[in-house]
């Protein structure tokens, strides 16, 4: 990416996305400022004097309360109102002091539950109402996406990112709060080094995901960012694999020798989620980095930095 953006500011910093990409570019030699949760971005006041310190040239807003099925399912009100808040108050913030360009990071999970049997276009995503283990938090961020479309042209420039499921290293690697990789990947290390007979899964292990490692979802922000480019992404590999493929191949992978147990009686999300790649394979981006060898650097990471891995 160019050095055309004097200062870059990036929200979520900490977390999975944000991590990775401010290492990313402090190799790129940008100025960069990287909050997370040391700032309330809950509160505008808070919020505002950020902004007013900084004054960014480029945000990258990646701030987020997220989590698994679980943690959406139980905690919805929470979700929701947080992440209302963080938007609105960065989004208002961002057009208050003359920020060239606003990258927001959005979610897969709020497409309609209605087409999860469809290939997903950027033009169908607030068409229909999403999926209700995760509706709260979808809603939320359609209501990014909302704000920034009412934006006027002149305001600020704008793209929001519409990813398949990020895994890799910085993740949340809680058991049952985090997403499906981190959260199984910690479960069967934890299996092998207790010497556990079985781990249990969530769902018939039929639903199936596009997983995308983070080093991939990186280079498709870089290449938005630097274009300048306007609208909605969807950023994928194109490529679904099964809860139930997914278990075997990170127990294969971590060296898990019990078994598995898939848990019908707990909620498993859509069955499935087909991203329309198009728009960034125009743009020349493709995925570099296949599942296995996604799920092996992942592994890697976490065993060498197991003691101070989020488990949030």
């Amino acid at each position: 990416m160019s050095s055309h953006y004097q200062r870059v500011l990036v929200t979520g910093g900490t977390g999975l996305i944000g991590s990775n990409l401010v290492n990313c570019l402090k190799l790129l030699n940008f100025s960069v400022v990287s909050v997370g949760s040391e700032y309330d971005l809950r509160s505008s006041s808070i919020t505002e004097k950020l902004f007013m310190d900084v004054r960014p040239t480029l945000v990258f807003h990646l701030a987020a309360k997220v989590g698994g099925i679980h943690a959406n399912s139980n905690f919805k009100s929470d979700f929701y109102y947080d992440n209302i808040m963080i938007n609105t108050n960065v989004v208002k913030s961002s057009v208050s002091v003359g920020v060239d360009y606003f990258f927001a990071m959005g979610t897969g999970c709020a497409y309609p539950k209605r087409l999860e049997d469809s290939i997903l276009y950027e033009n169908d995503y607030l068409d229909g109402i999403p999926e209700s283990t995760n509706d709260a938090y979808a809603y939320a961020k359609r209501g990014l996406l909302v704000h920034l479309e009412s934006l006027s042209k002149n305001s600020m420039n704008f793209s929001f990112c519409i990813p398949a499921n990020i895994y890799g290293p910085f993740d949340n690697f809680h058991p049952l709060n985090s997403h499906v990789v981190p959260g199984l990947i910690h479960r069967f290390l934890e299996a092998k080094t207790h010497d556990l007979e079985e781990v249990n899964v969530w769902g018939d292990g039929s639903a199936k995901r596009d997983f995308l490692f983070i080093d991939d979802c990186i280079d498709a922000m870089l290449l938005l960012a630097d274009g300048g480019l306007q609208g909605s992404f969807n950023i994928s590999t194109g490529s679904l694999t099964s809860i139930m493929d997914l278990a075997y191949c990170i127990s294969d992978i971590v060296g898990y020798k019990g078994n598995i147990v898939f848990d019908t009686s707990q909620p498993a999300g859509q069955a499935q989620r087909i991203f329309d790649n198009s728009k960034m394979s125009n743009l020349g981006w493709s995925p570099k980095t296949d599942l296995s060898e996604g799920i092996h650097l992942t592994v890697d990471w976490l065993l060498a930095n197991f003691n101070t891995a989020r488990r949030k």
